[in-house]
């Protein structure tokens, strides 16, 4: 689930989830202790972002080297990606929430969002090859229900580039397919998790935050936008941001997924 709608490079498909995982909650001053992290023993840290953005920079920064670290489930671990693992360590996996169509045009309603502010994202089939090498092939409907359901918050943009930070690239339609696949998931930004910031402003912030946080930017390094591999959505996290928009407002980088509302059927 990479950049502006290709399709992620994992390795093995996340099943869909079939009961809820136990929260396991970092404790700071602590080294982080779990049982070796499979798709059915996924950390979970519930309102992650808010308990980020409230952490000493000496927290901040402990978390971050356990992060790099930290065992990782093959499925996430298709690429090293400094932000896959930050994520995956600050237990950023709760689910977004998906409505049947009547109830998502209702949401809309209440929730006075315009269809000009509606996200999609499409994608195509795609074949990945397990570790012992054999081919995986998922439908594109498959894909999106990873994004959907699956355990793990899978981190995109590791290989496809990262213009607003490593995440899943969503476009402002209005619901229309973006045409970088054949199949689309229609969303929403949910107004109750959903902490957006453009990318101008974060770059602005993360000036000062690095000032204040100095032993946090020692162990992630400085605030970088390059093309690949960079740490920005590391920085949004750390702020309490969870979105990162393009500062024209088209492209959304939804680090995470609990701040979207997906439409339940795809076109």
């Amino acid at each position: 689930m990479g950049g502006r709608g290709s399709n992620s490079n994992m390795q093995t498909r996340m099943p869909a989830v079939s009961h809820t995982p136990q929260p396991i909650a970092p404790q700071m001053n602590q080294p982080i202790t779990q049982q070796p992290p499979t798709d059915q023993n996924t950390p979970v840290q519930p309102a992650a972002v808010t308990n980020l953005s409230q952490m000493t920079d000496a927290q901040l920064a402990q978390l971050a080297r356990q992060a790099q670290t930290i065992d990782m489930p093959n499925a996430l671990n298709d690429v090293v990606d400094q932000t896959q693992r930050f994520v995956f360590a600050a237990g950023i996996n709760e689910l977004p929430t998906v409505l049947d169509d009547a109830a998502f045009k209702q949401y809309m309603i209440d929730n006075g969002i315009p269809q000009s502010q509606v996200l999609t994202r499409s994608v195509d089939p795609v074949t990945y090859k397990n570790n012992d090498g054999t081919a995986v092939r998922l439908s594109a409907n498959d894909v999106i229900d990873m994004m959907k359901y699956s355990k793990l918050n899978y981190i995109g943009g590791k290989v496809g580039g990262q213009a607003y930070g490593a995440g899943t690239y969503f476009d402002q339609t209005g619901g229309r397919s973006t045409g970088y696949g054949n199949t689309t998931a229609t969303a929403v930004l949910n107004p109750a998790t959903a902490r957006v910031i453009d990318d101008r402003t974060l770059m602005s912030k993360a000036k000062a935050f690095s000032k204040s946080h100095p032993q946090f930017t020692r162990a992630v390094g400085a605030f970088s936008t390059s093309f690949r591999n960079n740490n920005m959505s590391i920085y949004a996290l750390a702020m309490g941001y969870n979105v990162i928009k393009d500062h024209y407002g088209g492209y959304h980088n939804v680090i995470d997924r609990s701040a979207l509302v997906y439409k339940q059927s795809n076109s």
